[in-house]
């Protein structure tokens, strides 16, 4: 068996020992969102406040639980009644666990991709398992819960195309990264001054920024435009 599906599946399996284990007040406000987005009109998904732990992610994120909703509603309906606080069955613990491990597939195959563009393969192994088994976010995401795994992932998808030269690609995947969490516009200011000096450069470098500014407005516009219209 391949080395890195055989780790990712060793991963995998202690995750799901984990299932049952503890789970603090995020646990709640996922689950809120879920229900947020699946029972409510699209203009309501920033104005909801039934419960405390209001949908404060930017609108990318907002969809990703909106798309895990349209799971939800076959393994127990009640986790989608917004009034329904603090509600916990076993298929919605079960099911929550699950869209974590399951969405942490996008750190996996990231974390594979820039192994395999290292020089050596022990270097390349070296990545993937501290990638793969990052105890920070084992315990954050699988225990504590969240979702920092597969931001993670979409952030190393970024990298990834940049290694590779892809640099138009790169910003488009760190804009999809930002619309889901806002937090990561601290690396902004890096990847500004690396496309200016990577990417808008030499002859045409007025157009290639232009463009770069034109697919991070259509990433932008399919983010917040259906809250905007």
């Amino acid at each position: 068996m391949n080395p890195y599906l055989q780790l990712a599946l060793i991963v995998t399996a202690l995750k799901l020992l984990l299932i049952y284990s503890y789970r603090s007040t995020d646990f709640e406000v996922h689950r809120n969102w879920l229900a947020i987005t699946h029972s409510l009109p699209i203009s309501k998904w920033y104005y909801e406040d039934t419960s405390i732990w209001t949908l404060d992610y930017p609108p990318l994120f907002a969809w990703f639980e909106w798309l895990l909703s349209q799971f939800a509603q076959y393994v127990d309906p009640q986790m989608l009644v917004v009034s329904n606080l603090d509600y916990a069955s076993i298929s919605t613990v079960v099911f929550q666990r699950l869209t974590v491990i399951v969405s942490d597939v996008v750190l996996i195959t990231a974390a594979y991709k820039l192994a395999t563009v290292q020089p050596g393969k022990q270097r390349g192994g070296a990545v993937y398992l501290l990638l793969v088994t990052n105890a920070g976010l084992l315990l954050v995401d699988h225990i504590h819960f969240q979702y920092n795994g597969v931001l993670l992932g979409v952030l190393l998808w970024s990298l990834y195309y940049a290694h590779q030269g892809r640099d138009l690609a790169a910003g488009a995947v760190f804009a999809v990264l930002l619309n889901m969490k806002h937090l990561f516009a601290y690396a902004g200011p890096v990847y500004f001054v690396y496309m200016l000096r990577h990417y808008c450069v030499g002859r045409g470098a007025v157009l290639r920024f232009t463009l770069m500014g034109l697919v991070v407005g259509v990433v932008c516009a399919l983010s917040f435009g259906p809250f905007i219209a």
